[in-house]
């Protein structure tokens, strides 16, 4: 039960940081997220027994650039094709059985291109300081964390098949359908406040973030499992690390932008 309350303060205090930064200043969303992700980068650096600031620079030169609106939304989509690429790569070693070596080129383009990358497309989410549109931050973080969250309660609770043992031996079917249907629930209801789209288009992008979410958090473990570790860190009590906590984000935050934005990339 402690470690419960723990979990739930850390988690609440994460929580209150990044949505008080988007309503405030987008200036401070971008820090706040830059910070986290900086600190997720190098925590990744640790599972896979690699040191390099490169990708992390490269980051926040990207960031700067974009918030300065120097490159435009339809710039993006080489670091979008670089990242699908990347999970691309991710996705076949998840479900591969083979032991995959991976050398300091690869470790580096990891970092650069799954984490970095990912963490990029959170900040670029809400448009740079000439349209900022903290509407798809806040759908972005709620239906990630919607699904994390019923994932975890659901499959907790009453998880009894396991959806992928060799990985995660904790993560069940239950938990992935508790947290696809609670998803949908909460665009259902964002739709509500923000009718703008239809609630087809809101339940698509459910179900496509509730999907991606699983996927990201079962590469973080495969991750984990690599560097025989329980967690990447222990900066949010009862969390783990950063890489911890934005796991899923990172993962589907490329894809979101994609869906976000696909209109600007097929006109």
């Amino acid at each position: 039960m402690k470690e419960f309350y723990i979990r739930g303060i850390s988690g609440l205090l994460y929580v209150a940081l990044i949505l008080g930064s988007v309503f405030l200043d987008q200036l401070l969303y971008t820090i706040v997220i830059l910070a986290f992700s900086s600190l997720a980068m190098i925590e990744f650096q640790r599972l896979v027994n690699h040191k390099s600031y490169m990708p992390i620079a490269l980051v926040i030169l990207l960031v700067y650039n974009f918030y300065q609106s120097k490159i435009y939304t339809g710039e993006l989509i080489y670091p979008l094709l670089s990242v699908f690429v990347a999970h691309g790569f991710l996705i076949y070693w998840l479900f591969s059985n083979k032991t995959i070596k991976l050398g300091y080129l690869s470790k580096t383009l990891l970092t650069l291109f799954y984490i970095g990358m990912g963490c990029f497309f959170i900040i670029v989410l809400g448009g740079n300081a000439d349209l900022f549109q903290p509407k798809n931050i806040l759908l972005f973080f709620v239906l990630t964390w919607a699904n994390n969250s019923f994932a975890y309660l659901v499959g907790s609770k009453l998880g009894k098949n396991p959806l992928f043992s060799r990985v995660s031996p904790k993560k069940t079917w239950e938990g992935l359908i508790g947290g696809l249907i609670f998803t949908f629930i909460t665009a259902y209801i964002f739709q509500n406040f923000y009718p703008e789209q239809s609630v087809g288009s809101y339940i698509t992008v459910a179900f496509l973030t509730s999907v991606l979410a699983t996927f990201g958090d079962l590469i973080q473990s495969q991750f984990k499992r690599y560097a025989k570790v329980k967690d990447s860190g222990s900066l949010i009590p009862g969390h783990g690390g950063f890489f911890d906590r934005m796991d899923s984000a990172i993962f589907v935050a490329p894809w979101f932008y994609l869906l976000v934005n696909f209109k600007e990339y097929v006109s």
